[in-house]
């Protein structure tokens, strides 16, 4: 039989109400795996306790503890391994572990939207599915993975599209990479972009992700600047345009040797390069020596350029890593 490490880190899957009514965490990764009976059948599965805390708590210092654990798992002979956690900050959990780890096992993450004491919990069939897939033959070949209401999504692709609804995570893009039915783990595609690239001191680099918004200005970069940010990501509008009042914080940042990566508010496509010349424009912002982010979101700029940094890597090669796939 395929061995199975299941890692609950806490979140909405590892909570129950309390006499008030509200979710609190109580249960660990014992907890979770008791109530897989059917499936204990066909897989050895051990559990193991990380954290219990919201994922909303989860941090960077949580994520490299994380981390190792995963690495230190992965020499002790388990086929795959499950990661229990909250549906908040999945999506970035999963995606530092996708871009900090290579290994020859499957890494998949699930959670819940409804917790242990809800109606029609989710917590018990997302748990299944995932430990299916992290059996499955194909799976390493997919990168760290999310598995959610039945579908699998990569982790460079998944967001969580909607705050309460049980199939909340999508590649919005392109859709899933496959599915979990009638306990058979069906795949469709297999993602062509997987980067890796390790992980150095990333404790003390400081990243902000700045918004842009009608009428918004240079404050909010100056602030990052002032406080001695390591990186800015800045959230355009549509395909990559930035209000006037933004520019000279943004060449403030760049004289500064601060990399500034672009990413949009607007959550699909990609950013025009030679469309409009108005100050601000796309094509000015290149101009300016900003770095385009391209189809990833604010949060997944952020993880990665905190990651390029942890490795020293320079202005070039940072803008190399980012925009390789487009340019």
């Amino acid at each position: 039989m395929k061995r199975i490490a299941l890692i609950s880190t806490g979140g909405t899957i590892a909570m129950e109400a309390d006499k008030s009514g509200l979710a609190v965490p109580t249960a660990g990764a014992k907890d979770l795996l008791d109530s897989l009976n059917n499936i204990k059948k066909e897989f050895i599965i051990d559990a193991i306790d990380f954290i219990n805390i919201p994922s909303a708590h989860m941090t960077i210092k949580d994520l490299i503890g994380l981390r190792n654990l995963v690495m230190d798992i992965s020499r002790k002979g388990y086929d795959g391994i499950v990661i229990t956690h909250g549906t908040d900050t999945m999506e970035e959990t999963a995606y530092f572990l996708d871009l900090t780890t290579d290994l020859n096992i499957p890494i998949v993450l699930t959670g819940s939207q409804r917790n242990l004491s809800a109606i029609s919990s989710d917590v018990a069939i997302n748990i299944m599915d995932s430990i299916r897939v992290a059996a499955d033959e194909m799976a390493a070949e997919m990168g760290v993975l999310i598995v959610f209401a039945s579908e699998i999504v990569p982790a460079r692709e998944a967001t969580k599209t909607h705050r309460t609804g049980l199939d909340t995570f999508k590649s919005l893009e392109f859709g899933h990479i496959g599915t979990i039915d009638n306990n058979r783990v069906l795949w469709f595609r297999k993602p062509i972009i997987k980067e890796t690239y390790g992980l150095g001191n990333i404790d003390n680099i400081v990243v902000d992700i700045i918004p842009s918004y009608l009428g918004s200005d240079s404050r909010n970069i100056r602030n990052s600047i002032r406080d001695g940010v390591d990186g800015i990501v800045l959230q355009s509008l549509g395909a990559g345009h930035i209000p006037k009042a933004m520019l000279d914080g943004i060449s403030e940042a760049i004289s500064l040797s601060i990399p500034v990566v672009l990413t949009s508010r607007t959550i699909k496509g990609r950013f025009f390069t030679n469309t409009y010349g108005f100050e601000g424009s796309e094509r000015h912002l290149r101009s300016l020596g900003v770095i385009f982010g391209e189809d990833l979101p604010s949060q997944k700029v952020r993880i990665k350029l905190m990651v390029l940094l942890s490795l020293g890597y320079d202005y070039d090669r940072i803008k190399y890593e980012f925009e390789k796939n487009y340019y």
